[in-house]
């Protein structure tokens, strides 16, 4: 599997986090926010070369003009669970889509233990009668889309399983300030450009309608952040593509292994676009270093000195997205 490959060369310090659960970070560095709010939006299954330049993706084109552009950016594998388990575990975990539970440590424990409050927002998750299905409402909701209860002292938890709640509980959250520190957003499948398998509108045969509805739901999801009292200080959105290949096979990306920082050569995620909003940084900003999901989970846990997990602990090959969030506030 891929995964044993990934660790291979790192099992010491593997080892290492799996004992202390959360290790000091490079505590050198002095240009890195200590953010107000961090929203993180993963979306899903479209290269970079497909997205920028795309007349359907009018939103994104301009943000990627108007604010931070990471244009080496890269999803760790493939397929999608594994990069969302990057991006709040800093490992892979399995090499597959099939839910699985990890009892490793994870991005929860951390924020919440630097008192940091969380809330995890996946649209159509209201569709569920169980919160660990697979699959609800026709495919619209995807477990593997949700990291965050793949995590064992997560499923365990009540507590924190009340964190992870619908999408439509965002904008009642903005609109009455009671909004927490670090949010994580995952469209469903008709908005985060992956599609389905069923007829319609957001079926996987439907390019170029994806990408204009994905297009969209940033606009308008942004919009809401941007316009609300969250928005302050050095408050930050990252916005990323999990990976570049669409499962349909139509999109440009398809078959695309690229990746840097610790992925296995030749195995990596693909390019993808992400895209980071800064509230204290209103310059444009383009960065060529090359990033993945570790690089952003890097990037919050610097932030906030929170230590580090798996892969982000590899300071000298996952750097932090410091160009990009800008100067020290």
């Amino acid at each position: 599997m891929r995964r044993a490959i990934a660790l291979a060369g790192f099992t010491t310090l593997l080892a290492m986090i799996a004992g202390s659960g959360s290790v000091a970070a490079d505590s050198s560095r002095t240009d890195l926010k200590n953010y107000q709010h961090v929203f993180v939006i993963m979306m899903e299954n479209t290269g970079y070369n497909l997205l920028i330049g795309n007349p359907n993706a009018p939103w994104i084109n301009s943000a990627a003009s108007t604010y931070g552009l990471a244009t080496s950016y890269f999803g760790v594998t493939h397929p999608s669970q594994p990069n969302y388990i990057a991006a709040t575990a800093g490992i892979q975990g399995n090499d597959s889509d099939v839910n699985e539970t990890l009892s490793v440590p994870n991005i929860v424990d951390q924020l919440e233990t630097h008192g940091k409050t969380w809330k995890a927002y996946m649209q159509s998750y209201s569709l569920c009668t169980n919160p660990l299905a697979a699959a609800c409402g026709d495919q619209l909701y995807e477990r593997k889309h949700n990291p965050f209860v793949t995590f064992a002292d997560v499923q365990s938890s009540p507590a924190r399983m009340a964190n992870i709640v619908d999408f439509s509980q965002l904008n009642g959250d903005l609109a009455a300030g009671n909004v927490p520190d670090y949010v994580w957003i995952s469209p469903d499948q008709c908005h985060d450009m992956h599609g389905r398998s069923t007829a319609g509108a957001c079926n996987f045969g439907n390019e170029a309608g994806l990408i204009a509805t994905g297009d969209a739901f940033l606009s308008s999801t942004v919009g809401a952040i941007m316009s609300s009292s969250a928005w302050t200080g050095n408050s930050a959105i990252f916005i990323m593509w999990d990976e570049s290949e669409f499962t349909g096979g139509g999109f440009q990306g398809f078959g695309d292994d690229t990746g840097c920082c610790d992925s296995v050569a030749g195995q990596g995620g693909g390019h993808v676009v992400t895209l980071v909003i800064s509230h204290s940084n209103h310059a444009p900003a383009t960065s060529a270093v090359p990033y993945n999901h570790y690089s952003v989970l890097r990037t919050i846990q610097d932030g906030w000195q929170m230590g580090c997990l798996g892969f982000t602990c590899d300071t000298a090959n996952v750097p932090a997205m410091s160009d990009l969030t800008g100067p020290k506030g």
